[in-house]
């Protein structure tokens, strides 16, 4: 299972939050009570559409120790991020239909400041009465249209500290996904893929499957 994010979890404060300037009194009132309504139905799930941007390692992979999960995505309902250049948020005019205005609200989940840009996010709403609830937090089941792909291990990633056999054997390693160690590039800013240590893993995968001590 992978969690969702609800948006007051969300590390951008002005997620679905449009112009408000002169939004006062009960037109303000009816913006948030909207935005809450939404915030209770739906949640994310935000993916990069690159692994090679220095920035994501820092901020949201123990700053290049952890790991990257890869993805395929069957889904018509994947949003392609986009980011605003203009400063001024998007204005939208709520009507007293509600599912339009929800709708509204919805689609405002496209767009993000250019300063986020780095993150070239793709994005899925999920309504969180799908999703398993643990501990607070809500968890959404891998299947068909949402496959792990790759396991990409940071430049700084601790070998000898964590345990690479474990990820090896997990079940999802096992059946689809790639296990792949990255590094800094050489001659520029982003991140490579280690090839020395790929073959190292694979000597190591080979290993486990012809001893069948592997997850099953």
């Amino acid at each position: 299972m992978i969690r969702v994010s609800t948006l007051d979890t969300l590390n951008d404060p002005f997620e679905l939050m449009p112009y408000l300037r002169y939004a006062k009194g009960e037109k303000m009132k009816h913006y948030m009570k909207i935005r809450k309504e939404i915030s209770e139905i739906y949640g994310l799930l935000c993916f990069s559409r690159t692994w090679e941007e220095p920035l994501l390692w820092s901020h949201y992979a123990d700053k290049h120790k952890g790991i990257a999960l890869g993805f395929s995505i069957d889904s018509p309902d994947v949003i392609d991020v986009v980011y605003r250049i203009d400063p001024i948020r998007e204005q939208i005019e709520l009507t007293d239909n509600y599912y339009e205005n929800k709708n509204k609200f919805l689609d405002l989940a496209r767009i993000k400041y250019k300063k986020w840009e780095y993150e070239d996010e793709s994005r899925l709403l999920i309504k969180l009465k799908s999703c398993t609830k643990i501990d607070g937090h809500y968890f959404y089941r891998f299947g068909n249209s949402l496959e792990i792909k790759e396991v990409r291990l940071g430049a700084d990633f601790d070998y000898k500290a964590n345990s690479v056999e474990y990820i090896l054997k997990l079940p999802t390693v096992q059946l689809s996904a790639e296990v792949i160690p990255c590094r800094l590039e050489r001659q520029g800013y982003k991140i490579n893929k280690d090839g020395y240590r790929e073959g190292k893993l694979q000597e190591m995968l080979k290993t486990i499957n012809s001893s069948g001590t592997g997850s099953s």
